[in-house]
């Protein structure tokens, strides 16, 4: 156990050289040092910061590659308000307001200038998601700096106070270390499962905003307020979708669903629909099914999220049992040998590192 389990090891920033032991321990001895960074090792690896890096690491470049292939056709759009004028120009221009009627024969037309747009939402809503992975992912680099550190003040500290061959309860070691790797596992599908979780949620909140505005298409008093109210609707579920399709992107799942499918067609015709009342209920019956398609995801997601915490839990309670042995294995020797009042500082570490053990 005394050093980073390897599916810990994660490409970070290059570490400092720590080999001279620079660190302000005043009083501390060996002992208290040993139990110390044991603990804050076991502390701050609580939360899986290696396994969450892993999984944003993943989202961000998937994200980014997005990005790429929508900026090489779309320029975003200055805000929300740009959507709404430009829709409703068109209305304006092809005269939809005062003839409904013509909606059905420039619904095709209406349509690809409505996909244009929401492409831009949809990059506008990328970038956003990609600089809150990047914020997160320079967070997560910072935190696993800090426990490799540890984890080679560990290693430096044991190498001084025995040899390879000489440490206490040897067997203790590969215990914790399977158990490190089996911990590290279950908390590699946790970090993937609570990642998807937390975009379908988003995704929920989004469309359940989205839908009182929906309503308001068909009630305002002026084709403005209809148009503007299409596309806040238009705007919060282009972006529930992309909350959706940020869930499968973590889970690997790259097929979309047929509810989706259909969001994204009833979508692009939302702004003529709303002209028809049997279009505008068969859009509503759409989105309705993108949200139970939600649901359905959410509550699946939750159900595996179920057994793997309490797989996890097991995992932890027997990696905390295996580190307090052989921390205490470890204490005892020191003790015994004599040296728990050594004090943790480079000269005296260095001395006690060329003087032959016993």
């Amino acid at each position: 156990m005394g050093c980073i389990a390897s599916s810990q090891r994660v490409d970070v920033t290059t570490m400092p050289n720590t080999s001279s032991w620079q660190v302000d321990t005043g009083k501390e001895t060996v002992l208290i040092a040993l139990v110390r960074l044991d603990q804050d090792i076991a502390s701050s690896e609580k939360l899986h910061p290696a396994q969450r890096l892993a999984v944003v690491s993943a989202e961000l470049q998937s994200i980014q590659q997005e990005i790429k292939e929508f900026e090489e056709m779309t320029s975003p759009v200055a805000n929300a308000e740009s959507y709404a004028k430009t829709m409703h120009q068109i209305f304006v221009n092809l005269d939809l307001y005062r003839r409904p009627m013509l909606a059905s024969e420039n619904e095709d037309f209406v349509a690809n200038v409505n996909r244009k747009e929401m492409r831009k939402l949809e990059l506008i809503w990328l970038r956003v998601r990609e600089k809150e992975l990047q914020s997160e992912k320079r967070s997560l680099h910072a935190q696993l700096l800090r426990i490799r550190t540890m984890y080679i003040q560990l290693q430096q500290l044991l190498s001084c106070l025995w040899s390879e061959n000489q440490r206490p309860e040897i067997p203790l070691e590969v215990a914790c270390e399977r158990a490190i790797a089996f911990r590290d596992a279950l908390a590699s599908v946790s970090a993937r499962l609570r990642a998807a979780a937390e975009s379908a949620h988003t995704a929920l909140k989004l469309l359940d905003d989205a839908l009182p505005a929906w309503k308001l298409t068909t009630v305002g008093k002026s084709g403005w307020e209809r148009t503007r109210a299409c596309s806040d609707a238009c705007r919060l579920l282009v972006h529930a979708r992309c909350g959706e399709r940020g869930a499968r992107r973590v889970l690997v799942a790259t097929a979309a669903p047929r509810a989706a499918r259909a969001l994204r067609l009833a979508l692009d015709y939302a702004f003529t629909d709303t002209m028809h009342d049997y279009k505008y209920q068969r859009a509503t019956e759409a989105f309705l099914q993108f949200k139970e398609a939600l649901v359905q995801l959410v509550n699946s997601i939750h159900q595996v999220i179920l057994n793997n915490v309490e797989n996890l839990a097991v995992a932890e309670k027997e990696l905390m049992e295996n580190r307090r042995k052989l921390r205490a294995a470890r204490v005892n020797d020191i003790v015994k040998r004599g040296l728990a009042d050594l004090k943790y500082e480079s000269s005296t570490l260095t001395s006690l590192k060329i003087t032959p053990r016993q």
